[in-house]
């Protein structure tokens, strides 16, 4: 199974639990077998066997019994060469003990007062008979009471037994589990890190999510399903036919006429419950991923007042997966469990029926109570890994499903992330007939031409749709061009796809419009991995880019911490630390997407002297629709449709009367 083959990577650094599980499961099996032996042997051989041979002796002696002035003593207590006298019987009927002072033949028995009538093939005997009281009924047990005894305590040793090695079982397997999984989960957080970056524009967060969080359990449920259905199933069917061809042969060769039709039986459950698990695991997954997405946006909701319309939507996908999980477990009561019971129950007529006919029509043939509970208890065991199978196949499918799932994330194709140390860029930057298409042929980058020299801050402005960021995904490398595209990025004169992507990211960095915080504080924010940065350079940087304030409004200071999403910052503030965690990278070239498009224009004049601040010593690039941000850039990139329409200084595109100088009329 390639499911299994995939999780094997993380089962095989614990094998050690594995194995240990793997034995206990066997060693239960192992005392699964023996307890319906040893119940055989309590009721055929001590509790039915009192009815075995009686025969007088002439003295007292171990394991005999006196009874009206004589000793008895049973035949299987004789040893060789020791006398026997007068054969008696003893035999039970209707739950009374009866003395018989001769033996008795098999046949229906009727009592009527002190007469015993045995009638066997048309042959009719009467005998003489004697109840017993309690006293004498217990005499008569007396020499099996040691047996008795040793195998009540062995049955209670092997209880003992199967509960201590099914918890050492449990323990082992949940720790194998527990480990398996959070090495997968680790895996998979590492590799989303890697994940080209159209992978989270094709899968909503809510999903990617889901499968990290509930899909990495998959692995864990197919183990134990696993383990359930190819050893303990195993164990159990093949120590259950130990049992039976040691107490009945041909009737544990009867049974094998029932496997080809559990087999098709099987294969048409199986395709079904596929299908439908396949779409549980889908319909869960959208609607966490629809949670995540209405949590997200709440406050929208609200104010939009869409929370009807957000109910109804959640709804409809809540009800298609309720029918699909109805479907399962209707698939489970129809042709599942209930079939299993149907089963178990034929079984058992069967089991009566054979040893009945038998009992009847064979000659010789011996049936006790402990033959037919110990066959019974064998069959049942038959029965049991049918039981598991089609208990745990949902499991198995679930667990199929979810495993490949988290693998597709696990062993999906990432980015290479080998990191080599390079020297600092000196900061040029070239793009040289660059034609770009997220999708086949559907340019959105048209011919690029653009040379920006070291040092120079460049701004880029163009309408919505006009490709300013994809140009700045390009350059840093969230997208790179395909064999359907043209041209080159150069940085240095060096092509960038000559890099590893965290190789060649190590001198660039980016200030988003929305800057984005982590749980933590305004100091981990700002440091962001950089460890050997002390709270005082954090403090000095905060200041040097005018952040005072910042550090002022809290009592704590840096240490201050930050709610989700930096809820208790505003954006301005916000911005702030983004600007200091560049300063704290220190990158040769910096992107800056739209950093002053959501503040008021008091925070905008804070955040301009901090550009100033950060701008010094580096190239950069600043995506902007206030133009009074780039207003004293070294050059103003225009784009229009995806394509370079005007360059130039501020002064230079005023005059020149095109594009750049509408859009800063239009603001001014």
């Amino acid at each position: 199974m390639k499911a299994m083959k995939k999780i094997w990577r993380y089962i095989k650094q614990y094998k050690k639990l594995l194995y240990i599980s793997l034995i206990m499961l066997v060693l239960n099996q192992v005392l699964g077998l023996l307890s319906p032996l040893i119940v055989k042997e309590i009721l055929d051989e001590h509790i039915m066997g009192i009815e075995f041979p009686w025969y007088q002796v002439a003295e007292e002696g171990e394991h005999t019994v006196y009874f009206n002035g004589d000793y008895y003593k049973q035949e299987r207590y004789f040893g060789d060469g020791e006398t026997k006298g007068k054969q008696v019987s003893v035999f039970t009927h209707k739950s009374n003990f009866y003395f018989v002072y001769e033996p008795i033949i098999e046949g229906k028995k009727t009592i009527d007062d002190q007469t015993l009538t045995v009638v066997k093939d048309e042959i009719t005997k009467t005998y003489s008979i004697s109840k017993l009281d309690y006293e004498d009924v217990i005499d008569f047990y007396k020499p099996s009471f040691f047996m008795l005894k040793i195998l009540v305590l062995l049955l209670l040793a092997r209880s003992i037994l199967s509960i201590i090695i099914g918890y050492i079982q449990r323990i082992s397997t949940a720790n194998l589990n527990i480990n398996m999984v959070r090495d997968a989960r680790l895996d998979a957080i590492k590799k989303v890190g890697r994940l080209p970056i159209n992978y989270f524009e094709q899968e909503p967060a809510g999903k990617l999510s889901n499968r990290i969080i509930h899909d990495v359990g998959g692995m864990m449920m197919l183990l134990g399903t696993l383990i359930n259905l190819v050893i303990n199933a195993s164990m159990s069917f093949i120590f259950a036919y130990i049992g039976m061809f040691y107490l009945d042969a041909k009737l544990a060769l009867i049974s094998f006429v029932i496997y080809p039709i559990v087999y098709i039986w099987l294969r048409f459950f199986i395709k079904k419950l596929r299908k439908v698990a396949t779409k549980v695991n889908e319909l869960n997954s959208l609607i966490t991923a629809s949670l995540n997405e209405i949590i997200n946006g709440i406050s929208i909701l609200q104010i939009f007042n869409y929370k009807k319309q957000t109910s109804k939507r959640f709804d409809t996908l809540n009800k298609a997966f309720m029918g699909e999980h109805i479907k399962e477990i209707k698939l489970h009561t129809t042709l599942g469990w209930n079939m299993i019971n149907f089963l178990r129950g034929i079984v058992t007529a069967a089991i009566i029926v054979y040893f009945g006919y038998g009992y009847l029509n064979v000659e010789g043939m011996v049936i006790s109570a402990g033959l037919i509970y110990a066959y019974n208890e064998y069959l049942l065991k038959l029965i049991d890994p049918l039981n598991i199978l089609f208990r745990q196949v949902g499991n198995l499918q679930h667990a199929v499903v979810r495993t490949e799932r988290i693998f597709k994330i696990i062993d999906g194709e990432v980015e290479d992330n080998t990191k080599e140390v390079i020297p600092r860029y000196k900061g040029r930057i070239q793009f040289e007939n660059v034609w770009f298409a997220y999708h086949e042929q559907d340019y959105v980058i048209k011919d690029i031409n653009l040379n920006i020299e070291p040092g120079q801050v460049v701004g880029l402005v163009g309408h919505t749709g006009s490709g300013k960021s994809s140009l700045m995904s390009l350059l840093l490398r969230f997208y790179d061009l395909k064999p359907t595209d043209k041209g080159k990025i150069l940085v240095d004169g060096i092509d960038i796809t000559n890099f590893s992507k965290p190789t060649y990211r190590q001198h660039i960095g980016i200030i988003l419009q929305d800057p984005v915080l982590f749980k933590g504080t305004i100091a981990s924010n700002v440091r962001f991995g950089a460890n050997d940065i002390t709270d005082e350079q954090i403090e000095e940087i905060l200041i040097h880019i005018g952040a005072k304030q910042l550090l002022d409004k809290f009592d704590k200071g840096i240490h201050q911490e930050v709610s989700r999403a930096g809820s208790n910052l505003s954006v301005g503030e916000k911005q702030l630390i983004s600007f200091a965690r560049a300063l704290i990278y220190n990158p040769s070239i910096l992107v800056m997407d739209e950093a002053t498009a959501n503040i008021d224009t008091e925070t905008e004049t804070l955040i301009q002297n901090a550009l100033d601040i950060v701008s010094k010593g580096r190239t950069m690039i600043i995506i902007a629709h206030r133009l009074s941000t780039i207003k004293n850039a070294d050059k103003i990139v225009v784009l229009n449709n995806g394509e370079k329409f005007e360059e130039g200084s501020h002064k230079e595109l005023i005059i020149n009367n095109g594009i750049y100088a509408n859009i800063y009329r239009s603001q001014v």
